[in-house]
């Protein structure tokens, strides 16, 4: 009797059917340990949106944890998908006996799991009043945190922090006079204190020049910080300089400003001295180096405020044009307390934020916003 060929094409579809069957069952019985974690953060951050999204609240929905769809996407497969790979691959990640203890292990530690979330939507009810995380996710920056333990341990010890995907969120402090709110900084940057420092702007009432009697709070995001070593007061701007133009370049630049107009100089003769040095620092044209030395001198009158004024807005610049979006500051704690972030200077933003929660960001940040 001759072969039939129809009953050995119907035999070999079936062989192939049930080995991509038993391998979709495999693989999801192989990742369900891993994804459940992730699988519930998603719908975690999904449920957020669809409960309190008409309220302005909308947090990130991509999970940071591992989900089971992200590890099947990224294992390769031996044999051709069916139509029924999906549901054979959900069958056996429900097979697996370690995925009910890991459902018990994610309600148990529920707080924690779900912290990286809990966090942006705790101040998504709040007015923004720094950059807010929704603005920043539509630069067209890609993320590049930092990954030295030194890093990771100040992340670690500030408790508003926390690593993301989209970058590293953090809640930012600052104490600012009334009449700045909303002033063009002559930095063209704005500094804060990170929420766990908020016990230093003791020292930022306004007595010294620096600071003063309007609070101004809120969470951020950033996508390209430069970390540098530097306790809170400035000394993070000076290293970050050298980090970027090379060692002793903050000190020769610090000179040419102190050498640029003498103790008894009147305003026009400061402008005119400050001009030069953003022209020469900044690259600026002759029309915009003025207008902003004109605001830098006017501004700057208590204290060493005009030279400080004028040194960090240089660095700024320089941070800026490395592709950076702030400059974090960290120092080293007592005993075993290890790094904690010390200070933030944010150089994404052109004015001062105000309580309403308005803000400012300079045009190489405003265009880059998708």
């Amino acid at each position: 009797m001759p072969a039939n060929k129809y009953s050995d094409s119907l035999l070999m579809d079936a062989l192939r059917g049930s080995l991509s069957n038993a391998e979709s069952f495999g693989r999801g019985f192989a990742v369900a340990p891993v994804g459940l974690l992730g699988d519930i953060e998603g719908l975690l951050r999904k449920g957020v949106n669809f409960s309190f999204g008409r309220g302005g609240v909308n947090v990130g929905e991509t999970p940071v944890l591992p989900t089971t769809e992200g590890l099947l996407s990224s294992i390769p497969r031996m044999t051709a998908p069916r139509m029924e790979t999906a549901g054979m691959e959900q069958i056996g990640s429900a097979a697996n006996p370690r995925g009910p203890i890991n459902l018990g292990r994610a309600v148990a530690s529920l707080p924690s799991d779900v912290a990286r979330a809990g966090k942006e939507f705790m101040a998504a009810g709040q007015p923004a009043r720094v950059v807010p995380p929704s603005v920043v996710r539509q630069m067209d920056i890609p993320v590049n945190l930092p990954t030295s333990q030194e890093f990771l341990n100040a992340v670690t010890q500030e408790s508003s922090a926390a690593i993301t995907p989209e970058g590293l969120l953090m809640n930012l402090k600052r104490m600012q006079s009334p009449e700045q709110s909303g002033m063009e900084s002559v930095r063209t940057g704005v500094f804060y204190l990170p929420e766990g420092q908020a016990a230093n702007l003791k020292h930022y009432k306004g007595k010294t020049g620096y600071g003063g009697a309007e609070p101004i709070e809120g969470q951020t995001l950033y996508k390209n910080p430069l970390f540098i070593k530097g306790a809170t007061g400035g000394k993070a701007p000076e290293n970050a300089y050298d980090s970027l133009l090379g060692k002793g370049s903050y000190e020769q630049m610090r000179n040419d400003v102190l050498k640029s107009y003498g103790y008894n100089s009147n305003q026009p003769q400061k402008i005119e001295a400050i001009q030069g040095l953003l022209e020469k620092y900044n690259g600026l044209d002759a029309d915009d180096a003025y207008n902003m030395a004109y605001n830098i001198v006017s501004n700057s009158k208590a204290g060493n405020t005009l030279p400080y004024a004028v040194q960090e807005n240089i660095v700024a610049n320089a941070v800026r044009n490395a592709g950076h979006d702030a400059v974090l500051g960290y120092s080293k704690g007592r005993g075993d307390k290890g790094e904690f972030f010390s200070e933030v200077f944010d150089v994404r933003e052109k004015a001062y934020p105000t309580p309403q929660g308005d803000y400012e960001l300079m045009p190489q940040f405003e265009g880059l916003l998708k």
